[in-house]
Parts: structure tokens; C-alpha cells; sequence
């Protein structure tokens, strides 16, 4: 599927550009780091918020590499994902699951994240994306930076999330919830369920 093309590296990052918890502070902090070292380095961020507010709060040197999508449909968030080198998602905290991460793994996109509890979960520890300290912007654009630098490693990663994913694949999780209910339900009354 075609994406929006870039040279010298794209970052990434879907979410809700008004909510502090999600973290786009850090990530426009990270991108002022990176983009001062990387001419082409550009940043495509989507999601609902006040683009001019976004705007407002990158360097004006870089204003010109920050791509403000807005929030986008289902069949371009498929092209978001695919158009970027590095997904980041620079929450800080209040996330029970990573939905956005399950997303950007089945898209293939290489992740940086937040090392929050869930997260870690989702990416397994840190061996389907990479994991920095929450709210270190620096960490984070150190994070990313190899990644861009690494075509081998985003592969790695985007392999190793693509296994990671399948586990949240419908048929896997009803199967694991039918193995619960029967192991649950009492063997005088057990009660045989089929998918």
C-alpha cells in the first residue's frame, strides 16, 4: 500500500494530539532532538487535536518536516503505518493495553515506545520494539535514532512484532477464552463449547 513518501527517515505517531497522557509532548521534544542532526528527517503525526497548537510547539527551523494529518479514516491509518520508518508512541502513563501498538505490529512498522507495563507487555519486554524510560525525550530520540540508523534491527523488530501480533488475532483469542471457560466450569456440569 502506498504511504506518503519521505527521505531521510520518517517518525510517526497516532494519537490524541490533545491528550498530555499520549505523550506527543515528549515525542515533539525527541523530533527537535533528531531533526537538528538529520536534514531529511521528517514527522507525521495524525490524530485529533489543534494542528496550529501542534504546530506551535516545534522549533519554526523544523516546522516545515512536520506532516499534521489530523485524524484520519481507517484506510489511512493503514497508510499512516506504512509510511513511516519508526512508529513512536511516547505515552506517559495511563494505558491498561497498547491498541496502537497492535496496530502498527500488524502493519509492520517498526516501534519505539514508552517502557510502561503495558507496553512492555504487548512488545514482549522489548523483543518486538524498542523500549525507552517514559517522558526522556532524549532516550527516546536515542532510541529512535538507532532505529533509523539500523535497517536490519527495524526488520528484526517488524518480524518479531508480526509473530508477537498473531496472538491478538480473533480466532486465537476466542479458542483462549473457550480454554477458560472449560477449565473453569465444573466437570458434573461441564459444558462443552465450539467454535
Amino acid at each position: 500500500m502506498p504511504g506518503w513518501p519521505g527521505k531521510g527517515g520518517v517518525l510517526g505517531f497516532l494519537g490524541r494530539m490533545d491528550e498530555p497522557r499520549k505523550g506527543l509532548d515528549v515525542l515533539l521534544r525527541a523530533f527537535a532532538l533528531l531533526a537538528g542532526q538529520r536534514p531529511g528527517l521528517r514527522l507525521l503525526v495524525a490524530g485529533r487535536g489543534d494542528l496550529d497548537d501542534v504546530r506551535s510547539r516545534v522549533p519554526a527551523a523544523f516546522r516545515d518536516r512536520l506532516i499534521l494529518l489530523g485524524q484520519v479514516t481507517q484506510e489511512d491509518k493503514a497508510r499512516f503505518y506504512h509510511s513511516v520508518d519508526v512508529f513512536c508512541a511516547p505515552n506517559t502513563g495511563g494505558e491498561s493495553f497498547g491498541v496502537v501498538l497492535i496496530e502498527a505490529m500488524a502493519a509492520g512498522a517498526p516501534i519505539v515506545a514508552s517502557d510502561l507495563d503495558a507496553f512492555r507487555l504487548v512488545l514482549r519486554g522489548g523483543r518486538a520494539g524498542e523500549l525507552f524510560p517514559s517522558g526522556d525525550p532524549a532516550a527516546l530520540a536515542a532510541a529512535a535514532g538507532r532505529l533509523l540508523d539500523d535497517p536490519v534491527l527495524r526488520q528484526r523488530l517488524s518480524a518479531a512484532a508480526a509473530d508477537a501480533v498473531r496472538g491478538y488475532d480473533w480466532p486465537m483469542v476466542a479458542r483462549d477464552v473457550v480454554k477458560v471457560y472449560e477449565a473453569v466450569v465444573p466437570a458434573a456440569g461441564k459444558v462443552t463449547v465450539g467454535l
